[in-house]
């Protein structure tokens, strides 16, 4: 890390006036003082302590051939800042090494520069990034123990996307169904408490569903002990046989979108009319249900069905022509009433606005070349979300705890501050004319206490 040179230039020392409107004009003066705007790193890394996420990655991840060098906890965690503070490529780690006072300010001297960083993602294999995951269920044990709620029922929203890339260098990288050049991401979140659970990465032209039992096994690890029933909920992605009957094995509920194939349809359309249950605020949409045993399936399952009338198209000569329907159909081994259970299964609709929220603000790119190196870009962009999502839920003011992530971000994240040290003391210093400065202080006074909740203290 090259030095900063901290001398004022005398040209500078008495500051360089400008008029920014008539009448007024503002100095400009250069200070040796050491600034930051990146505060929020400091509950970050105060966080990630407290959470043992560092003693935990180091026990479970070893990926470097000697003991010299960053620990591979300091890799993971500067990756994980830097998607925290919102940067888009390794080479914004440059920001964060550039920044002095926020060294200073999480205890650290260095920070790997982009080229350590990259080599350091390029050495994993796929033993490694099972380590990774391997740590990260560790490290959900260990949030969970602190909650002061202890939710025992997890609906687990499992959804994939499409990564768009540009080049052929992208290793993996393929076109996809709808013909975009692109890697795929396969994500799982906890709807009760909108945490990631687990993700991975594919190529591009995998089909979605494929290797779904697989993918349910890896995720089934992240689950705390604690949680005594699970819901799976989805689309039509993970519509299969053998999605279903490990579900059953686990003792999981499902509900799953159907696909709607020729056979499945004749039996809903056979219903009669007082089959169906017309919504009481909507008379457009009405409600129906059918036992139906999908061929290769072991047995019959309880498929609930929503119609909706189609507006017809035309004048008067359409008048008298039959009613027209869409249809909506979903398989679940839940009981109740069905209108009910439908609008549960539409609540998976809150993981498309996660994976937006996460893919837009801390997984803009993939930016390696290198298809292992890109998964552990994602998995380290996926504890920064969780990181940020811990910190709201676990230390912030209740105020804090239904708002999205952005938010969080803006109120804590990016707060200026004067760092000094002293009597072997480093002092971080916040303006009380930040809006939210309570808030901040709030969660530095709350993060000591996670450590004594879980028996640390």
């Amino acid at each position: 890390m090259k030095q900063v040179k901290t001398g004022i230039p005398k040209n500078l020392k008495k500051g360089i006036p400008l008029k920014v409107r008539p009448g007024y004009t503002v100095r400009l003066e250069v200070t040796n003082e050491p600034l930051t705007v990146h505060t929020g790193l400091s509950l970050f890394y105060a966080m990630a302590e407290t959470l043992e996420i560092p003693r935990i990655l180091d026990e479970q991840v070893k990926v470097k051939e000697r003991e010299s060098g960053y620990p591979e906890s300091e890799h993971i965690l500067a990756l994980a800042a830097n998607a925290f503070i919102g940067g888009d490529y390794l080479d914004d780690l440059e920001a964060l090494r550039e920044d002095v006072a926020i060294q200073r300010a999480i205890g650290r001297k260095d920070i790997p520069d982009p080229t350590t960083a990259g080599d350091f993602c390029r050495r994993f294999t796929l033993g490694h990034i099972l380590q990774m995951n391997r740590a990260f269920a560790q490290i959900e044990e260990e949030v969970y123990k602190r909650r002061r709620e202890k939710i025992t029922s997890w609906t687990i929203d499992a959804d994939a996307k499409v990564q768009e890339v540009y080049g052929a260098q992208k290793e993996g990288a393929a076109r996809s169904y709808n013909g975009i050049y692109s890697l795929q991401t396969m994500y799982s979140f906890v709807d009760e408490t909108e945490e990631f659970l687990h993700s991975e990465l594919r190529s591009g032209n995998t089909h979605p569903g494929g290797k779904a039992v697989a993918y349910l096994r890896r995720m089934e690890r992240k689950i705390p002990p604690e949680v005594s029933e699970v819901t799976l909920r989805s689309d039509s992605a993970f519509y299969n046989k053998a999605v279903v009957e490990s579900c059953e094995e686990r003792g999981w509920h499902f509900s799953i979108t159907a696909d709607q194939t020729s056979a499945l349809m004749r039996e809903v359309e056979a219903l009669s009319e007082t089959d169906w249950q017309e919504d009481p605020k909507d008379p457009s949409l009405s409600y129906g249900e059918i036992w139906y045993q999908p061929t290769h399936w072991p047995k019959a399952y309880r498929f609930l069905v929503r119609r909706e009338k189609k507006e017809p198209k035309g004048g008067q000569e359409v008048l008298f022509a039959p009613l027209a329907y869409s249809y909506y159909v979903v398989v679940t081994d839940r009981g109740g009433e069905i209108q009910p259970l439908l609008e549960f299964h539409d609540r998976k609709g809150a993981a498309e606005r996660r994976i937006g929220q996460f893919s837009g603000e801390f997984l803009r790119h993939l930016p390696l070349g290198n298809f292992m190196a890109n998964w552990v870009y994602m998995l380290c962009a996926q504890l920064a979300y969780n990181l940020s999502y811990w910190l709201r839920d676990l230390v912030l003011p209740p105020f804090y705890r239904k708002k999205h992530i952005k938010r969080i971000r803006r109120c804590v994240g990016l707060v200026a501050a004067k760092v000094t040290s002293g009597g072997h003391q480093i002092r971080l210093k916040i303006s009380v004319l930040h809006r939210w400065w309570r808030d901040f202080v709030y969660a530095w006074r709350r993060i000591p206490a996670l450590g004594v909740a879980a028996g640390c203290g």
